[in-house]
């Protein structure tokens, strides 16, 4: 399973919600944890940015599934990467904040983002680390803040067929970033004030 491209039609459609009988299906565990090899995998490697979420609609697969680092702190932290199925955000917070976003389904348009700051979230999660053992998902509903609650809004929309610059109406807070200047984007806080513009005409030629 790889990245689709940014241009494919299943970025922009709402992705299936999977029945109690299906979670625990073969077919859901191999997706699954396909899902955590590639995300594993990109966290490891340190010449890309930090992959902090993956919905799987972005590598092809219509179905209602996110991974969530509940440890990202936006800085590069990580730590604990978990599954979420038939995510949905019960509650949202009105105060809202900005902060930068990236997405491994655009490529280098990076964008600042207002988003509520704390939200629930209700979804059947694994109870172990393990995907493959039987009986291990339950349905919580859990509160999520600052960053970590940034994410899950970001990969929730991937479900819905939302990716992050459909919510950008200011040309000043798209922007185009570089590989080598991804951690002078993030770490010295940039993105505030990122000269390199990404035009709304280019993503809509992408997207479609």
């Amino acid at each position: 399973m790889k990245f689709v491209k940014p241009n494919h039609p299943i970025l922009t459609k709402l992705a299936k919600t999977l029945t109690p009988d299906k979670i625990n299906s073969p077919k859901i565990k191999q997706v699954i944890e396909q899902m955590l090899k590639i995300a594993h995998g990109e966290q490891k490697d340190g010449n890309k940015p930090i992959m902090v979420g993956l919905a799987a609609p972005q590598i092809g697969i219509l179905k209602r599934i996110i991974l969530v680092d509940i440890k990202a702190d936006g800085k590069g932290g990580i730590g604990n990467l978990r599954v979420f199925i038939n995510p949905e955000i019960t509650w949202a917070s009105k105060k809202e904040g900005e902060w930068y976003e990236g997405c491994f389904s655009i490529g280098r348009v990076c964008g600042i983002v207002s988003r509520s700051t704390s939200i629930k979230v209700k979804a059947y999660t694994l109870k172990t680390k393990f995907p493959h053992r039987k009986g291990e998902y339950e349905l919580k509903e859990e509160k999520f803040k600052g960053y970590v609650s940034r994410i899950f809004q970001h990969e929730i929309d991937h479900l819905n067929g939302i990716r992050f610059p459909d919510l950008i109406s200011d040309p000043n807070k798209l922007h185009w970033v570089l590989k080598k200047e991804f951690s002078i984007y993030r770490n010295k806080q940039a993105w505030k004030n990122w000269p390199n513009k990404y035009s709304f005409e280019k993503w809509k030629r992408i997207k479609h």
